[in-house]
């Protein structure tokens, strides 16, 4: 199972002790499923809370069967959903297959275009 690993800028307090690192998998479309019959199909954001408590490997040395979804709502600062939000997208790069060199031209077998310019990108 491929995973990232990151920390957490505010932690989570969990029997009076704070954790921060955090490790997470890949969401899957059987946490998807799960999470809508958890929380229903009414709340997009319940649901991708529900996906990504699923996800999550460990936080700290917070057991498993701990990290609930009342507890992540309760002690996860706000800030802490761009990590994990990150840390899917780390993975997602990790996990994305290259692009394939054409064996005539030995380029990209896209057939978009590259861009002029790069996007930067954020450091929050």
């Amino acid at each position: 199972m491929m995973t990232e690993r990151d920390q957490l800028l505010y932690g989570i307090e969990y029997e009076g002790t704070l954790h921060y690192d955090v490790e997470m998998r890949i969401m899957t479309i059987q946490d998807n499923i799960a999470a809508i019959e958890e929380v229903g199909p009414q709340s997009g954001m319940r649901i991708t809370d529900s996906m990504m408590r699923r996800a999550i490997v460990r936080v700290g040395t917070i057991p498993q069967d701990a990290l609930t979804l009342d507890l992540l709502r309760a002690e996860l600062a706000d800030e802490e959903y761009d990590v994990l939000i990150n840390l899917q997208e780390r993975i997602k790069k990790k996990r994305r297959r290259a692009k394939i060199a054409s064996p005539a031209t030995g380029s990209s077998s896209s057939s978009s275009a590259p861009s002029a310019s790069a996007s930067p990108t954020s450091g929050a």
